[in-house]
Formats: structure tokens, sequence, C-alpha cells
């Protein structure tokens, strides 16, 4: 599909391409998007399910609810087509590192891939933020007061198989957390060309064997309340370039590109 295709298939403007696409790996999409949509101005869904068209400080803005990573690279896909800058993946992650606790912010400078979405995408081993992106989502959370740990993260695709053998083999790795949706996100955008970050709090505490499911204290919940809600004031703030041509190579649906195309991509 070129490029008017897809705003055809979207009933989207050309002037409304948006600056920056917001990906959100959460169950609970309802109350996720209530309270993402809620910090938009002149909110409509596009034509394709769970895509949020808003403004922000006269940005046009994408947030999507998207769950683990063969859905999260579908929006990367669209508006990497359409030129799109920036995309920042928010949400939680498992903790893996003792020094890491829940209400905690983690940002991955690097994501090991865990996931079977990089593979059409280019991705081998591990994939990478927009290195300049780390550093100012830094600064915007300790501004805020937040413990901000960043560097290796993994991505896996099941969440509920994570035996006791495999969470230390991930912390003897030096992982800091592990999600479902970094890895191919930051696959995805390097192939289109786009800067790419993920913030993420801490939910879990998987080393001490704290599941999301376990209970926690009230501060504890009221830190990681508190984190959450940052997450998009952040993502709104981290500098985005001018919406252009999109920068990398497509991928057909449900095959792989040969290699020395997926090394081309990731330039």
């Amino acid at each position: 599909m070129n490029r008017d295709q897809w705003l055809s298939a979207l009933d989207l403007g050309a002037d409304e391409v948006p600056t920056r696409v917001v990906l959100e790996g959460s169950w609970w999409q309802a109350e996720r998007n209530a309270q993402r949509l809620a910090v938009l101005d002149d909110v409509r869904e596009l034509a394709f399910p769970e895509l949020h068209l808003g403004r922000s400080a006269g940005e046009h803005v994408v947030y999507s609810c998207v769950y683990g990573a063969p859905r999260a690279v579908e929006p990367v896909h669209v508006f990497g087509e359409l030129g799109t800058p920036l995309v920042v993946q928010i949400g939680s992650c498992g903790a893996l590192q003792p020094d890491i606790g829940t209400g905690d912010i983690v940002l991955a400078e690097t994501a090991t891939i865990g996931e079977g979405a990089s593979q059409y995408y280019g991705g081998v081993g591990a994939s990478a933020a927009t290195s300049s992106l780390v550093d100012a989502a830094e600064a915007a959370f300790l501004r805020r007061g937040f413990r901000v740990h960043r560097g290796s993260l993994v991505t896996t695709s099941a969440l509920l198989a994570q035996p006791p053998e495999l969470v230390r083999a991930w912390h003897d790795a030096g992982h800091l957390a592990v999600d479902m949706e970094t890895s191919a996100v930051f696959s995805a955008a390097a192939w289109f060309g786009m800067q790419a970050m993920s913030l993420l709090f801490v939910w879990d505490e998987l080393l001490a064997g704290r599941s999301w499911l376990d209970p926690f204290p009230p501060e504890e919940r009221a830190a990681q309340e508190r984190a959450n809600a940052a997450l998009m004031d952040v993502a709104l703030e981290l500098p985005a370039g001018e919406v252009g041509v999109p920068g990398g190579r497509t991928v057909p649906r449900g095959s792989l590109a040969p290699p020395h195309d997926r090394e081309e991509g990731r330039r």
C-alpha cells in the first residue's frame, strides 16, 4: 500500500499524520484508554480499531493500547509508512534486579529479543532505543522525583510462562526487567527509520517472587499509580521530529526479508 492508500484506509487527512505514536501494553484496555485519552484534545478513533488520534500542545498524537509484540508492531508499521518520526512504548514491567522496586521507572537502552515479531523487521539478538531520548526521559522522571534505572531489558511473548530458572537466567544476564512489547517496537521503528523509546514502571518484583497478582500494601500501590500516571506525560514531552518520508523498508506480512535486506533495514 502506498501513502495515499494508508491515509484513505485510516480515514486520516494528510495534514493529520501524527508526530508521535504512544503505545501501551496492558490487559486493562478500557481503563487505559480513558486515562490516556483524557489528556489529549479532539480525540477520535480512526478507521482501524484502537488507533486514537488526538492533539497535544498543537501536535497530532496517536495513542493505542495494544498488548504483546505482534499487536504492538502494527501501529508502528502503519505510521512508519506515513512518516511519523517517533514511537514511545509505555506500560509496566517485571523487575529482575534486587535494587529495583515496584513503582520505580525502567528505561530500556537495549531490549533483548525474546518475542517472535522482531524477525520480520530485521531484528536480531537485541534492538535499541534512541539514545538521546533515553537521556531526555531520564531527566524528565528525575525532575518528578522517581527512582530511574536504565540499561538492558528482555522482551518475552509469554506472560504466564516465567519459571524461576528463567527469571534467574534473565537476572544473571544483567537485564533490569522484562516486558512484552519493547524489543519488537524498537525493531519495527528501526526498520522505518523512526526514533523509539520505552517508558516502563515496575509492577512485579520477579526476583523476589512477587508477581502482579500479589497484594501490595497501600504505599506501594500509590507508588505504582503515581509512576503509571507519569508515563503519558513524559511520553508527550519527549522531542519529536517533523513528519516526513518513511526512512525504512516494508516487509510483506507473513514473510521474512532476506538477510541482506534485514541489515539494510536496520541502518
